[in-house]
């Protein structure tokens, strides 16, 4: 009888620990989900889209240490943010600009007068930009959505991703 209640018990025993990863954890599905996150609370953040839809411009995530360079990993970032708004009320342009910020004395960074000149062109008010930071064990990401016109963020979101070889691999190109 004792052999009976230990073996219900060991069957039982994985059923509690489900909220742990399994060994064969889906980080592509944990990218895919934080992407889907990253989107959900800009829009949340974000003050309504009246009747006419804005045109919102998403660029190419670039690194925090140098704005001049960006990676598949910004690229694919900026590509499936772009996807997920798609539909959300917002007229979509993509732009393949990298060298959207210009850096400042002070350190602070305002956008170029390149990019301003295409969200011109492109007839922008809004733009989706991001960067992102490589630690040892994680890519920490910051995203922001910036009214052009008036220079102000309207709304902000900070996430960090498990660092694996897939996506070091993204950030190595």
């Amino acid at each position: 009888m004792a052999g009976l209640g230990l073996g219900l018990v060991l069957l039982l025993l994985p059923a509690c620990s489900s909220n742990l990863p399994p060994a064969s954890y889906d980080y592509e599905y944990e990218r895919d989900y934080k992407v889907g996150l990253i989107s959900d609370r800009l829009l949340e953040k974000a003050p309504p889209v009246g009747g006419q839809p804005e045109v919102l411009v998403v660029t190419s995530f670039v690194r925090l240490d140098d704005f001049s360079k960006t990676s598949r990993f910004g690229l694919l970032l900026a590509e499936q943010l772009l996807s997920r708004l798609t539909g959300r009320g917002y007229l979509l342009r993509e732009t393949r600009m990298q060298n959207i910020f210009y850096q400042a004395p002070g350190g602070e960074f305002v956008l170029s007068r390149e990019f301003a000149k295409v969200a011109q062109e492109l007839d922008a008010k809004l733009v989706l930009l991001g960067t992102y930071l490589e630690a040892r064990d994680h890519v920490l990401v910051n995203t922001r959505l910036v009214d052009f016109q008036k220079r102000a963020v309207l709304a902000s979101y900070d996430c960090q991703l498990v660092k694996t070889s897939d996506i070091a691999e993204l950030l190595s190109r």
